[in-house]
């Protein structure tokens, strides 16, 4: 598979190249190769820039050779949203375009759902850093418009779909 790869694009990479190795001692490399980045209006090549009507899209944008990271593009649709989770990896995630609700949550014992206990409102330029563990959140569109997100993983391409996400499923 061929992925189209903006100069913009490019340079994020090589930021994010050159911050990787060492991002869980010190993320604010990596978020100021984000930060670099997330003005740029040729970031994404328009096929990294597709919503899907039904859930929110994912657009694997860069995978390290290495298999130190992965760059990926998630379009959310108006009103769509992640699944309550913790990553089991470091994460750097920066909004490229609309506005994100990033809702926290605290385990509870006995393997209840998770509580809500805050909400950040993320616009363009905003960024963020998830060195991976304990922390649970959920990211959602409460917009009218389509939103975009920018998130790096410290996993190669082959684990995005195994090696980043603990979900919970929501309660019945």
């Amino acid at each position: 598979m061929s992925v189209v790869m903006t100069p913009a694009m490019s340079r994020l990479v090589a930021g994010t190249t050159a911050a990787a190795a060492r991002v869980r001692r010190e993320p604010q490399p990596m978020l100021d190769a984000l930060r670099g980045s997330l003005f740029d209006l040729d970031l994404l090549a328009e096929e990294h820039r597709r919503a899907s009507p039904d859930r929110y899209t994912r657009h694997l944008v860069h995978a390290d050779p290495d298999g130190l990271f992965s760059v990926l593009a998630i379009v959310w649709g108006p009103g769509q949203g992640s699944p309550v989770h913790g990553h089991h990896t470091w994460c750097a995630v920066g909004v490229y375009a609309g506005e994100l609700v990033e809702t926290f949550y605290r385990e509870q014992p006995g393997h209840a759902e998770p509580v809500a206990v805050r909400e950040v409102r993320r616009r363009p330029g905003d960024q963020c850093f998830d060195a991976g563990g304990p922390g649970i959140h959920r990211i959602r569109n409460e917009g009218h418009e389509v939103a975009i997100s920018i998130h790096v993983y410290g996993v190669g391409a082959d684990r995005i779909s195994t090696g980043v996400n603990r979900i919970y499923p929501p309660a019945a």
